[in-house]
């Protein structure tokens, strides 16, 4: 019915799919508005391509859109810095299987190498920051350095740990769709 145009039809699918699509791209980017418009892209492209498209399942269609085009987002630079900064704080949660582990201690340990080889201030102040909790300006008072510096030091920190984890950004997005999207 989508590929005759059929809006009601679209409608059903856009209602029964959308949240669940949602929901995987928020898993991944912990940003609102970006996975808002990547859902919204995913439905117009398939308007759009309605009567191209040959899906013999949705949910697993839509799924693996959603991948996509959330490494498309990550690939193009525009994910938020803050991200960096939550994907250190990762812990090993118990995965389902042995790859699932494999590909969570193997990234879990890229972050670590990241960290371990930043310059040693610059390494101490994102601890501080990430492991002690402690604000820009406590950090500040505690080194007895400027405000603005522990912030450089941090923005040195997230950008060293961005380009040790973008290469090995694709694994992390193919784990969480495992389990998270039904």
């Amino acid at each position: 019915m989508l590929k005759r145009g059929d809006m009601d039809a679209f409608d059903i699918l856009y209602t029964r799919h959308w949240s669940a699509m949602y929901q995987a791209a928020y898993y991944l980017l912990r940003d609102q508005s970006a996975c808002m418009d990547i859902v919204q892209d995913i439905f117009a492209w398939l308007w759009e391509k309605r009567d191209q498209l040959d899906i013999q399942t949705v949910p697993s269609y839509l799924r693996t859109a959603v991948r996509f085009k959330v490494a498309n987002y990550i690939k193009s630079g525009n994910i938020r810095e803050d991200f960096y900064q939550e994907l250190s704080k990762l812990t090993i949660v118990t995965p389902s299987g042995p790859q699932e582990l494999l590909e969570l201690t193997d990234l879990k340990t890229i972050i670590q190498h990241a960290v371990n080889g930043l310059p040693d201030k610059c390494r101490e102040i994102f601890l501080l920051s990430r492991d002690g909790q402690l604000s820009n300006q406590q950090i500040a008072e505690l080194l007895n350095i400027s405000v603005k510096t522990v912030e450089a030091q941090k923005t040195i920190a997230l950008k060293r740990i961005r380009a040790a984890v973008e290469p090995h950004l694709l694994a992390l997005l193919i784990i969480p769709f495992v389990t998270c999207y039904h």
